[in-house]
């Protein structure tokens, strides 16, 4: 069922619903836990989930120097993007939050691409890097010039997540000659480890007793459900309908995202809102030269 391109298509669509969801289960473990509990435990989880997929896949865990010196590096920046994210949600709208930081990260990354002169942007690119920052502008309700505002809504935190998860996704562009998901095991591993010793307060783990099943549903659901198994969906893919078709499916997120927060937690945009959304997925659709027919599958 994977390997045919067609089922794959529609397999996809979970990719955006799921990493959608993930934002509202985020926003829910907001009401639990704080930000050092969250990064140990979603690694924890994270790690445990992935070693029945390699198992599973007959994937090898061995690895070179130079990717486990990278993976290191990748993990801390992961750290930093778990932490500014769940910063966000504790203070903002869970909807937005997601969708900013959803069209954020693409945004930076071909930022970093231009300056690392990887890339070679058109006169259209420029255009639609103006676009896609006008668009962020208006989601981030800029034109509220009190910073103290900006802050306490979470924007400021959703930015510097997506930053840092743009890093991960340039430094980790120099990974060689390893499966993601050996890879991504080892990141979950470091990451969890360097928590776990500086940042969690080991007496928080008999709170865990105390936690209901809403809370449980949701730190597995972001730690084993958006955090392992759709990564492998999305890299799974990636490999069968190619990265532009997969691309269009992650652009979907925005837009699932606006949708959960309003059902979860009765959240309103504002006109400016939903021009900025408009505006800053259609500058991604440019940036990373997709059209309208890489939603379709192939005949």
């Amino acid at each position: 069922m994977f390997q045919s391109e067609k089922n794959m298509t529609f397999i996809m669509i979970l990719v955006p619903i799921v990493w959608a969801l993930s934002g509202i289960s985020t926003k829910y473990l907001s009401f639990y836990i704080g930000e050092d509990e969250l990064v140990v435990y979603r690694l924890f989880l994270s790690v445990l989930a992935t070693i029945p997929l390699l198992i599973w896949m007959k994937i090898s865990i061995k690895i070179s120097l130079f990717n486990l010196v990278l993976s290191l590096v990748i993990a801390i920046f992961m750290i930093s993007n778990y932490r500014f994210y769940f910063m966000g949600m504790q203070r903002g709208a869970a909807g937005l939050g997601a969708a900013l930081v959803t069209v954020l990260i693409p945004i930076f990354v071909y930022i970093f691409m231009i300056f690392s002169k990887k890339s070679k942007p058109l006169i259209k690119d420029w255009a639609a890097l103006l676009v896609g920052t006008i668009g962020v502008l208006l989601m981030m309700n800029f034109d509220q010039s009190n910073l103290a505002l900006l802050i306490s809504g979470g924007n400021l935190y959703f930015v510097l997540a997506a930053l840092a998860y743009a890093a991960v996704t340039i430094v980790g562009a120099y990974m060689k000659n390893m499966h993601v998901l050996a890879f991504n095991f080892y990141i979950s591993l470091f990451g969890f480890m360097i928590d776990w010793v500086y940042s969690y307060d080991t007496s928080l783990l008999v709170t865990l007793m105390d936690m209901d099943y809403i809370f449980w549903i949701n730190i597995l659901f972001v730690s084993v459900v958006a955090g392992t198994a759709i990564t492998a969906v999305y890299y799974t893919g990636i490999r069968v309908i190619g990265s532009k078709k997969t691309s269009v499916f992650s652009l979907l997120s925005p837009f699932f995202a606006i949708a959960f927060g309003a059902i979860f937690f009765q959240e309103a945009l504002n006109l400016k809102n939903i021009i900025g959304i408009i505006l800053a997925v259609s500058a991604l659709f440019v940036l990373i030269d997709l059209k309208l027919k890489a939603f379709l599958p192939s005949r």
